[in-house]
């Protein structure tokens, strides 16, 4: 079900043309990009694997044209989510630690801040971030079941939200992007929800409902927020993606469509026992999203973090912006669209 609470919307369209938004690659590949339970998409299309194989975990980056372009090990306890700056510097965050790094993308570190607790700016399990216009973080403090706004160096600015399955309170938050518009959307966890709140933290729209049916969530992870409005998010008890459009209207679902990587197709041609292992399996379940974890939006591109399989699916989306003279106005009929 979709709750409006409050409706702000500033786009400069009336209505997409969705033409498509097929599968276009795969990177990455198991030993390589192990157990991805956030990724981030640097300025080349390069993706950042965070990974949760190696002891303390590590961030693989895999290429455009699917090469390793090596590790960074973090010395981390339990990583839980990586996220970028405009300048490039990367975010990860430690739910076992419950703390922030700072690094470069050559591994350099530049600072950890963050500390156990309850009270303002301490954090209890802190999940996925994202940076709002202003280069301030937002984090999803998922154990004190709100969300707080930090500078990029670490001091405490707000928060916001409370325990609970009311608008505007949460169960466990995990995914958290930030619209265009500076608006915040939350991937609700345990309440099977996704909630949208203006940048001071005031609820506007409470989006999904339990279950596995169009628009039904299951354990909502990852979240991500493209140019158009459009809200992506891990359905990841379900194992699938599902789009929802600026209004919290159910779109399309992604089940994974997965091809051999590059990386793959190198690794098999040059193992006989693997290429004749898969010569003889059924490749459909092969294609689908198996535990997806997290997803991101550039460049008219959906990335997904694949968690059981190892890598990272990637869509193309083609769509086409309509100023409201290019379409008829809504029917005065009333109920038309009801179902």
């Amino acid at each position: 079900m979709t709750t409006d609470i409050k409706k702000t919307d500033t786009a400069d369209y009336e209505v997409l043309l969705r033409a498509g938004f097929p599968y276009e690659k795969t990177l990455g590949m198991r030993r390589i990009t192990w157990y991805p339970i956030d990724i981030e998409v640097g300025p080349n299309n390069e993706v950042y694997c965070l990974g949760r194989f190696d002891v303390g975990g590590s961030i693989r980056t895999v290429s455009w044209d699917d090469k390793d372009l090596g590790g960074i090990g973090g010395g981390w306890t339990w990583p839980a989510g990586i996220t970028k700056d405009q300048d490039g510097l990367l975010y990860i965050s430690d739910e076992g630690a419950h703390n922030i790094t700072m690094l470069k993308t050559d591994g350099e570190e530049i600072g950890r801040w963050g500390e156990y607790g309850s009270e303002p700016g301490q954090l209890n399990r802190p999940s996925h971030m994202a940076f709002d216009s202003d280069g301030n973080i937002l984090i999803s403090d998922t154990q004190n079941h709100r969300i707080q706004k930090f500078s990029s160096t670490g001091e405490f600015i707000s928060s916001f939200g409370t325990f609970g399955d009311q608008p505007g309170q949460f169960n466990m938050p995990w995914g958290i992007s930030v619209t265009p518009e500076d608006n915040i959307v939350v991937a609700d966890w345990r309440n099977d929800r996704i909630q949208v709140f203006d940048s001071s933290g005031t609820v506007l729209e409470v989006v999904g409902s339990s279950g596995s049916g169009p628009g039904q969530l299951s354990r909502p992870a990852g979240i991500s927020v493209d140019a158009d409005g459009d809200i992506y998010v891990v359905d990841r008890g379900n194992g699938r993606v599902l789009q929802f459009d600026r209004n919290g209207r159910h779109v399309e679902e992604f089940i994974g469509d997965s091809t051999l990587g590059e990386m793959g197709r190198i690794y098999i041609l040059t193992n006989l026992k693997v290429l004749r292992l898969r010569d003889m399996a059924d490749l459909e379940p092969t294609k689908r999203f198996k535990s997806p974890s997290s997803v991101r939006t550039q460049d008219g591109r959906l990335f997904v973090g694949d968690y059981g399989c190892h890598r990272v699916q990637v869509y193309k989306k083609e769509a086409y912006r309509l100023a409201s003279e290019e379409v008829m106005d809504l029917p005065k009929v009333p109920n038309l669209f009801t179902v």
